[in-house]
């Protein structure tokens, strides 16, 4: 039985990530997620950078294996896109650029078969399937639709009139309350932010930060509330966006999750929780391939992302891969109690690789 492993955090106490959620499927190697549980902010994921090379075969010719257009959902040229045609895999194969009306020639070498288009343009990126049977092969597509714009660099840093107004009471509050679950006293953290949105009703990053507590109190229905509600107070806070996209996955909602991560993105490019879990909906969705061309746009060197990044790999069919991943994260945590089971998995894949 596979399992996707999830997690986040709050970006100001990364020390403080230590639980895991897990979804059981597929592989029956992939038992790591079986019924354990951490206590802290959920944290996913993350991958080995794409090998660059060629793939190479001793019968294969040079050719254009791929022309086509892109475009975007309002219709408009995909310029300066990238398009990548990978293995089912997830190893590129070959790549190029979109020109500035949104056509594209992709050249290289690859035996005939099925593959995977990959087109990424800004917190866009969409798969396609594709069969190289000849040379030459067109295709067109359409990104899907734009995550609202973030506001602008002068924007991003004007602190927003709903936050300028917060007593300084309610702000104590939310700072215990970060004090609170960074030692792991959820409760506690919990009571300070109810005292802070007492203070103001309005004060979206209290929202925010319950709806993190809640997560971490394995409670993902209420922490999507609550993370909508500060989304609505403060539209422009990226972190209710982060703790709206880990609800959802953990809710198992991943098409909502990816939504809600991308928006995240858009406000805040860097915001590597954002971009872990677009990665986590990509795989809940089944995109694998897409799931690891997220992943290795930001990486995070934690345990669980390790974990996640085997089960990645794993449903790739990249099982040495997958065991070094499995094997670092039983080096950063020898005591984690999954540890038994992972290094079982860890034996069954190089045995079946000898």
């Amino acid at each position: 039985m596979d399992a996707g492993v999830c997690s986040s955090a709050v970006p100001r106490h990364p020390s403080s990530r230590k639980t895991s959620r897990y979804y059981p499927e597929l592989d029956q190697l992939s038992i790591v997620s079986a019924g354990a549980s951490r206590s802290c902010l959920l944290l996913f994921l993350l991958l080995l950078p794409f090998l660059d090379s060629v793939a190479q075969s001793p019968n294969a010719d040079n050719r254009e294996l791929l022309h086509g257009s892109i475009f975007t959902a309002e219709g408009q040229p995909a310029s300066r896109a990238t398009v990548e045609i990978l293995d089912l895999h997830g190893i590129k194969v070959a790549s190029s650029t979109t020109d500035g009306a949104g056509n594209f020639e992709i050249g290289g070498v690859a035996e005939p078969g099925e593959y995977v288009f990959l087109v990424a343009s800004s917190s866009q990126t969409s798969d396609q399937h594709v069969l190289l049977a000849q040379s030459n092969l067109e295709l067109s597509l359409v990104l899907p639709a734009t995550v609202p714009i973030a506001p602008s660099a002068s924007e991003r840093y004007i602190i927003s009139a709903n936050r300028l107004g917060v007593p300084a009471k309610a702000r104590k509050h939310l700072v215990a309350a970060h004090e609170g679950f960074r030692k792991l006293n959820f409760d506690g953290a919990e009571r300070e932010i109810d005292e802070a949105i007492r203070a103001d009703s309005a004060f979206a990053q209290a929202f925010a930060m319950r709806a993190f507590i809640k997560l971490a109190k394995k409670d993902p229905s209420g922490a999507a509330e609550d993370a909508r509600r500060a989304m609505l107070l403060d539209p422009s806070d990226s972190a209710s966006f982060v703790a709206l996209a880990i609800s959802y996955n953990s809710l198992r909602e991943f098409g909502r999750a990816e939504d809600a991560a991308r928006r995240a993105l858009s406000l805040r490019a860097d915001s590597w929780q954002a971009r872990l879990e677009l990665a986590e909906s990509c795989y809940g969705l089944g995109n694998f391939v897409l799931a690891l061309y997220e992943l290795d746009l930001q990486s995070v060197d934690f345990p669980d992302a390790h974990l996640v990044r085997g089960n990645v790999l794993l449903r790739l069919g990249r099982n040495l891969e997958a065991a070094e991943e499995f094997g670092s994260f039983l080096r950063q945590a020898p005591d984690d109690p999954r540890g038994d089971q992972i290094r079982q998995i860890v034996v069954t894949l190089r045995q079946a690789n000898q």
